[in-house]
């Protein structure tokens, strides 16, 4: 059954789909470049940021509630900027540029890990705060994306997917299951955490 469905809206959705997964990869290009282009001095800058952000986090009580506070926080400012977007005119041309953004920022956030825990922690570290985490985070995002650029396809008549109020409805409800998702992929990132805490403290 989810099967079916996943197939039937990966088909019906394929258009926006790949426009945003191509605004990501994008995002995740222009933020490896910027990295490599930018100052030694802004470079120092960003690795001794993240640097004090693990040497707070080593108090265990301060990185269990951060977490998941600072991910239910940050994630609910993101879909609330969405929702307000989706009603807007020029909306949808914000949204893809807040996907480039995301993108930029896990590229840059991966260059830095591995700048600070090495080539061979990298790996590891990456696998657990970025791999292990965004397999359920990004197709989640991409998913709440992909609902509110349909909000404004609806509003605009760009691509009149469905009339009435049930679309805003059935839009709320998967933005629902969809942020439930990126909770748990928060709570997965706090499992992990301490682990990537312990090979800091190593190095």
């Amino acid at each position: 059954m989810i099967k079916k469905w996943l197939k039937d809206y990966v088909e019906i959705n394929k258009r926006e789909i790949v426009f945003v997964i191509s605004f990501l990869l994008l995002g995740i290009i222009i933020g490896i470049g910027m990295y490599i282009f930018s100052s030694t001095e802004i470079k120092e800058t960003l690795i001794k940021g993240a640097k004090q952000v693990f040497d707070i986090s080593k108090d265990e009580t301060y990185l269990k509630t951060n977490i998941i506070l600072n991910g239910i926080k940050q994630n609910t400012i993101i879909i609330l900027i969405l929702a307000i977007l989706s009603v807007t005119l020029f909306g949808k041309w914000i949204i893809y540029g807040i996907v480039i953004l995301k993108g930029m920022a896990l590229s840059i956030y991966t260059i830095i890990l591995f700048n600070i825990f090495g080539p061979f922690w990298g790996i590891l570290v990456t696998f657990l705060l970025i791999i292990l985490v965004n397999l359920i985070y990004l197709p989640a995002y991409i998913y709440i994306v992909v609902c509110f650029l349909e909000i404004n396809f609806n509003i605009f008549k760009i691509k009149i997917k469905d009339k009435g109020y049930s679309f805003i409805y059935k839009t709320i409800f998967s933005v629902i299951i969809a942020f439930s998702l990126i909770l748990s992929s928060v709570i997965l990132e706090q499992i992990t955490s301490p682990i990537v805490l312990s090979i800091y403290n190593k190095i």
